[in-house]
C-alpha cells in the first residue's frame, strides 16, 4: 500500500490544455474519485498515472518516488477499466493467472494468489467458469480479481461500472466498498456519476475544463461547494437567474429569497443554485409570499417529483421522499414554498 501525489501535472495538445498544472494528494489506504462532466480531463489524468500517456509536464509520486518516467509496467499499478477486457478464450483462473505469470509467479504461489484474489470478490467456485458463462456484474469482479491478484501499490478505475445496468450497478459499489475496507488499497477512481463518486469516496475530486474546483469529503462537496460550478453540478439543481435587491436575491418579478451570507451588490447580476430536495412544499399555506400550483407530479419510487408554476410564472422542481407527508399532492394542488437561506445558493453571474 502507497499513497500518490500528482505536482502541477499538465496535458497539452499543441497549444490546448486539457490538464491544467493539477495538484491531488491521496493518502495511504483513501480511496478518491476524480468526478465531472466528459472532457473535463479525469480519465487524461488517470492515463498520465497509469504510465498509459506521457504528461507534458508535472511529476507522479507513488509512495514518494517518481514514476512520471518509468514505463506502465514498472510503477505497480493495478487497473479496472470500464470493458471487463477478459480472454474469452481462458477460463476465470487463468484470466487472473494472466498478469501473475508474466510476472514470473509460478507453481503453488501462482494458485494462492489467484485463489486468494478471487475469494477476494467471492468469485472462487466460478475459476472453471469461461468469461460467456458469467453475468456482466461477475465478469467485472474477474477483471477486479485480476488486477488485485499482483498486490498492486494503488488501484486505478477508469469508470468500471458504466456499462452494468442500474441494479448491478449498485451491487458493484457495495462489492467495491467492502473490498477496499478489506484491503485498504489507495485508490483512484474516474466516474461522471455523482451517485457513485457520493457513495464509494473518502473525498470526492470534482473537475471541468482541466482544473481542479473542489477537493473534498462527499458532504463538503455536497453541503459546502467551492463556487457556482459545484453547486451547479452536484444533486439536483434548479439553476436560476436573479438580481440582488435590497439584501435579497430576486428570481422573478415580484419573487425575492434570502440567502445567506450572500455578499453582493445591489442591482447585481447572480446565478442561483437551488436544490430540488431544499425546497419544502406546504399545501396548508397556499397563500405565503411564495406559492403557485403543481404543474406536474413524477413518481420515482424512493421520492416523488414535483414541477411547481409559480404566480409569476417561474417553474420550480422540487422532490420529496415517496412515503413523505407531502408524496401524494395532486396536480393543480395549491402549495406554498419556503427555501432556507442557507440552502441557497448564490454566485456572480460571470462566476457561474
Amino acid at each position: 500500500m502507497s499513497s500518490l501525489a500528482i505536482r502541477d501535472l499538465t496535458k497539452r495538445y499543441d497549444d490546448t490544455a486539457v490538464v491544467n498544472a493539477v495538484s491531488l494528494d491521496v493518502t495511504e489506504g483513501e480511496f478518491v474519485s476524480l468526478l465531472g462532466p466528459s472532457g473535463c480531463g479525469k480519465t487524461t489524468i488517470l492515463r498520465m498515472i497509469a504510465g498509459l500517456l506521457e504528461p507534458s509536464s508535472g511529476s507522479i509520486l507513488i509512495g514518494g518516488e517518481d514514476v512520471t518516467r518509468l514505463p506502465a509496467n514498472r510503477r505497480n499499478i493495478g487497473l479496472v477499466f470500464q470493458s471487463y477486457a477478459l480472454f474469452p478464450h481462458l477460463t476465470v483462473f487463468e484470466n487472473v493467472a494472466f498478469g501473475l505469470r508474466r510476472q514470473g509467479v509460478k507453481g503453488g504461489d501462482l494458485g494462492t494468489r489467484v485463489t486468494e484474489a478471487l475469494a477476494r470478490v467471492r468469485l472462487d467456485a466460478h475459476a472453471d467458469r469461461f468469461p460467456r458463462q458469467l453475468s456482466g456484474g461477475q465478469q467485472q469482479r474477474v477483471a477486479l480479481a485480476r488486477s488485485i491478484a499482483p498486490h498492486p501499490s494503488i488501484l486505478l478505475f477508469d469508470e468500471p461500472l458504466s456499462n452494468l445496468d442500474a441494479q448491478l450497478r449498485e451491487e458493484m459499489q457495495i462489492e467495491l466498498k467492502r473490498l477496499q475496507a478489506e484491503l485498504e488499497l489507495t485508490s483512484l477512481f474516474v466516474t461522471h456519476d455523482q451517485h457513485e463518486a457520493m457513495s464509494l469516496s473518502d473525498r470526492i475530486c470534482l473537475l471541468a475544463g482541466g482544473d481542479i474546483q473542489q477537493v473534498g469529503t462527499p458532504e463538503e462537496v455536497y453541503f459546502r461547494p467551492a463556487n457556482g460550478f459545484v453547486a451547479g453540478f452536484i444533486g439536483s439543481p434548479n439553476k436560476l437567474s436573479g438580481t440582488m435587491r435590497a439584501g435579497r436575491v430576486e428570481i422573478a418579478e415580484g419573487v425575492a429569497l434570502h440567502a445567506a451570507g450572500a455578499g453582493h451588490g445591489e442591482g447585481q447580476p447572480v446565478s442561483v443554485t437551488l436544490r430540488q430536495e431544499d425546497i419544502v412544499l406546504d399545501p396548508d399555506a397556499p397563500d405565503a409570499p411564495l406559492s403557485g400550483r403543481i404543474a406536474l407530479r413524477i413518481f420515482e419510487g424512493g421520492a416523488v417529483q414535483y414541477l411547481v408554476k409559480l404566480d409569476s410564472g417561474l417553474e420550480l422542481l422540487a422532490r420529496v421522499r415517496s412515503r413523505g407527508p407531502q408524496a401524494n399532492m395532486a396536480e393543480g394542488t395549491r402549495v406554498g414554498l419556503s427555501v432556507a437561506p442557507e440552502h441557497l445558493y448564490v454566485a456572480p453571474r460571470e462566476a457561474a
